[in-house]
Formats: C-alpha cells, sequence, structure tokens
C-alpha cells in the first residue's frame, strides 16, 4: 500500500553540512530519455527531481480529420542546455533546457512557420492555438425512489428516467480551454518618415502650439503580400538602438546618452563598447524599437517594423514614436519562448545578492521573494496546469496546407488538430524500510513543431530529499487496466516547493 512521504525539514541556512543531500538510486526503466538530479529552493529545501522527454511524429489524419500522434524510432532527448536559432546567443531561444527544477504551470510552445491559407499570398492573416482538456460525459440520473417497499416507480417515471439515462450516455460536456490565442502576422513593412519638408513643418507646428500638440513624423506602410514567416521574435515588437565607437554617428550623441563608465564596465562588450546602447527589455531581437537620440544620430529615415501583433495592440506609428521619445511598448506577439533575461520573466527572480567574493563555506543561493515561474519559458497567455494526456491541441494556419496532417477549414484555414495519447509516466519510490509509494510525473512542456512534424512532451516529478527515500524507479503505463491501478495507488504530491501566483496576462 502507497505511504506519504514525510516533508523535508527545515535546513540551517548558516551551516553548510546540512545542504548536503542524501544520494538517491535511479533507475529508468522506460525507452525514454529520463534523468535525475537535485535541486534546492529559495527556502533551502532540497528536492530530488526526475525528469524525462516523449516525442511523438505527427502523421497523417484519420477519417476523423485528426492528426495521428506516432513515437519516433529514436527516442527524443532531453535538452540539457539552451538552444537558440542558428547556434547563435543573440538570436531568440528555440529550446530552453529540461533541467528545470519544477514548473508551477505547463508551458505549450509553438516553433516552425505561419502559413498563409491555401498557400495565397495576402497581406495579413491570423494564427491560432487552442488546448483544451479532454471532454467528460455527462452525470447519469438518479434512478427515481419508491415511495414504498411494496410499490414500484410508475410507468411515466421509469420511461422519463431510461430517457433522461439514455441522453447523459450520448452527451459529452466540452473540457475547459486551456489555451487560446491568436496573433495576426503580417507581409514586410517598414516605419519611415515622411518626406522633408513635412517633417521640419510638424516640428514648427508644434513649437506654434508651445508642445501642447505633438505631431508624429513617421508612418507605416502598408504590408507586402507574402506566403510564409518564421515563427521568431525577431519578427515582434522590440529590438535595440546602439551606436558603435568608429562611427559619423558616435559624434552626434549628446553626453546624457553615452555610456557610462560603470555602464561600460557591466557591458557584455566591455573591451569594445559601444558608444551608446538601448534596448527593448521586453524583447531585445526585434523590430521596431528606436529612441529618439539614435534617430537623430544616425539620421534614420526608415526602420522594419513588426510582423507580428495581437488585436488589442496593433503596430501603429503612434505606438513607435511614443516608445521612440521614452515609452514603452506593448509586449512581443509570439507563440515561441520568452528569454531568460526579458521582462517581465526576468523579475521573477527577485533581488540578486552581488559579491565578488565568495567564502569558502558560501554559494549563491536563490533570492527569498524567487518565483518558481520564472522556470516557465512560455509567453503567459500559453501556459496553463500541468497536463496528463488526452488533451485536445488544435492549430490554425501553421503548417503548410499541403500537409498529409493538416485538413483546410470553411474559410480555407489549415488546421491542424491532435490529442495527446492516454498514458502515465509514474515513479515508484522505496524507502530504506521497505515502504513503496507510486507518483505520477506531469507534463509541463509541450513543443509542437510543425516543420518538422514533431510533438515533444516533458514530464517531470519532485521528491522530498530528507533521506528517507533509497531509490526511484521510472516506468510507463498506456493500458487502462494499468492506468486505474496507478490512479488508485497514486500518493498525494508533496508540498510544492513554493507558493505561486499566477501572472496576468498582458499584451
Amino acid at each position: 500500500m502507497a505511504t506519504m512521504l514525510t516533508p523535508t525539514p527545515p535546513v540551517d541556512a548558516d551551516n553548510p553540512a546540512d545542504l548536503d543531500i542524501p544520494p538517491l538510486v535511479f533507475n529508468n526503466l522506460t525507452d525514454f530519455d529520463a534523468l535525475h538530479f537535485d535541486a534546492i529552493d529559495q527556502h533551502n529545501q532540497a528536492f530530488h527531481v526526475l525528469v524525462a522527454r516523449t516525442g511523438y511524429d505527427i502523421s497523417a489524419c484519420n477519417a476523423l480529420g485528426e492528426a495521428q500522434l506516432f513515437l519516433l524510432d529514436e527516442p527524443a532527448q532531453l535538452n540539457v542546455e539552451d538552444m537558440y536559432y542558428e547556434d547563435d546567443l543573440g538570436c531568440s531561444v528555440r529550446e530552453e533546457s529540461d533541467l528545470a527544477p519544477y514548473k508551477p504551470f505547463c508551458d505549450v510552445v509553438v516553433n516552425g512557420q505561419a502559413y498563409a491559407p491555401q498557400g495565397k499570398a495576402v497581406r495579413e492573416f491570423k494564427v491560432r492555438l487552442h488546448v483544451q482538456r479532454p471532454a467528460t460525459r455527462a452525470a447519469l440520473p438518479d434512478r427515481p425512489e419508491q415511495l414504498n417497499p411494496f410499490q414500484s416507480i410508475s410507468h411515466v417515471q421509469s420511461v422519463q428516467w431510461r430517457e433522461a439515462l439514455a441522453s447523459a450516455e450520448n452527451t459529452r460536456i466540452a473540457g475547459e480551454v486551456l489555451v487560446d490565442k491568436t496573433i495576426t502576422i503580417t507581409g514586410e513593412r517598414e516605419l519611415r518618415q515622411y518626406m522633408w519638408p513635412l517633417p521640419w513643418l510638424l516640428t514648427l507646428l508644434t513649437w506654434c502650439t508651445l508642445g501642447l500638440v505633438k505631431f508624429n513624423p513617421w508612418r507605416l506602410t502598408r504590408a507586402k503580400k507574402f506566403t510564409t514567416m518564421p515563427l521568431r521574435y525577431e519578427f515582434a515588437q522590440g529590438g535595440q538602438c546602439r551606436v558603435e565607437q568608429a562611427t559619423k554617428a558616435a559624434k552626434r550623441i549628446a553626453k546624457k546618452h553615452r555610456l557610462t563608465p560603470a555602464q561600460i564596465d557591466q557591458h557584455p562588450d566591455k573591451d569594445a563598447p559601444p558608444v551608446a546602447h538601448d534596448a527593448c527589455e521586453t524583447n531585445p531581437v526585434g523590430r521596431g524599437f528606436a529612441r529618439q537620440w539614435y534617430l537623430k544620430a544616425t539620421r534614420t529615415r526608415k526602420l522594419p517594423a513588426p510582423r507580428t501583433e495581437y488585436a488589442s495592440t496593433p503596430v501603429t506609428a503612434s505606438q513607435f514614436w511614443r516608445a521612440a521619445r521614452g515609452g514603452a511598448l506593448p509586449q512581443p506577439a509570439g507563440l515561441g519562448i520568452i528569454g531568460r533575461a526579458y521582462l517581465p520573466r526576468r523579475l521573477l527572480v527577485g533581488k540578486i545578492v552581488e559579491k565578488k567574493v565568495w567564502g569558502e563555506d558560501e554559494f549563491p543561493r536563490l533570492p527569498k521573494e524567487f518565483s518558481h515561474q520564472y522556470w516557465n519559458s512560455a509567453p503567459v497567455d500559453q501556459q496553463c496546469g500541468h497536463l496528463q494526456g488526452q488533451e485536445r491541441i488544435n492549430l490554425i494556419n501553421l503548417c503548410a496546407p499541403d500537409a498529409p496532417y493538416a485538413r483546410a477549414d470553411a474559410n480555407g484555414n489549415s488546421v491542424v488538430r491532435f490529442t495527446l495519447p492516454l498514458q502515465s509516466l509514474y515513479v515508484l519510490a522505496a524507502t530504506q524500510d521497505g515502504k513503496v509509494s507510486v507518483h505520477s510525473m506531469a507534463i509541463d512542456t509541450v513543443v509542437i513543431d510543425l516543420d518538422a512534424a514533431q510533438v515533444h512532451l516533458v514530464w517531470r516529478i519532485y521528491l522530498p530529499a530528507d533521506g528517507h527515500l533509497l531509490q526511484a524507479q521510472l516506468l510507463h503505463a498506456t493500458q487502462e487496466a494499468q492506468l486505474q491501478r496507478i490512479a488508485q495507488l497514486q500518493n498525494p504530491p508533496a508540498k510544492e516547493p513554493v507558493a505561486h501566483q499566477r501572472e496576468p496576462v498582458t499584451h
């Protein structure tokens, strides 16, 4: 019979010896890539973390128009480091390391490209990601009670009950919608300054109104027609402006916009630092961001505009001009991973203690206010509760129209629809006194790549590292009887490493 695991006792932060984590023997009895590592949270609580990855080919649709998932011939491998596009740290992140201690929510990430409906060139179209829990059967009605032991239910009651029973058995209640996100993709367009002398006239009008009316000297051009666009944050709101030393523009940078000695010392290129450097902290690799000092010094008259946007915050010339004068840009619209150093994700780390010299028994700790949601890498509107299997995923205009696993809807949009397999990756954990407990792993990362026609799932579980556990075995179950038995023996999860609160969706 399953037994509860004893919670981890407090650790004395001033005693390094107390931070020694008891060993755990881990046996992976599945065909999947899996590993065990140990972690300590911001409250100095130690945990054993088990993580595994499963991968699937997306194959042709069945008779119902739903794509089928089949295990990869070669098991998917865990990511032990972050992976960047073009293997360049200056590009956006394609996938993050799977070695996160704990994710309070499930990340649903989409990589690949956006495809115009029917493959016809257009100026803009929408893409959509939709994730939903499996449907459930309606509750069956109770059988009418007899008035007394000697009197049976009436014929009318019997007929009504059987009709209600048949209706309930045929009724499926739609599952909870976990993610429903739509963004607009546009063709190439530019932010352009009006031709002279219009900018000069607009400036003159501003002076004449004593600054009460501010005129925007920039405009957004009409988008060109296109058929495909990579789903990367290089095409979203963001970017940076940088002026190098050996340029004519460097001489036109006012002192207040130049990097200070302290900033140069902290700059990643401090051996050859720029004269001035500013970046959009929500997406430094994007486009459509520039400060007024940069435009003036470089005499820039046009810039590539973002090609992705939320309907609630479309890209406009007014928005660009406000940001150029010190305002903020809205959150970038994308379906991929938000970088670790980007805002607002970076704020979840808390205040880091910095020391130039660490003592022999010292090492950096997580800040007390650290939020484990930092480990979630998807945009907040692509985070949901942990998945268990049988969730249904719909993707619109995220694959080639002629893909064998796609179908066209009434409007010509390419639709990919599939259901995650019903299965369980679970752990048998044994204590030193021979007691065994059962713990199901949860899916906390879904990576969808329709260009590669694959779906990868990352499974994770954490167990208290209090010295009671001796070994853990990872197993895989797919049969209904096995799954029911695992559910019966399932242990309540250990206390989460830290309480968390869902961040508001902002875009």
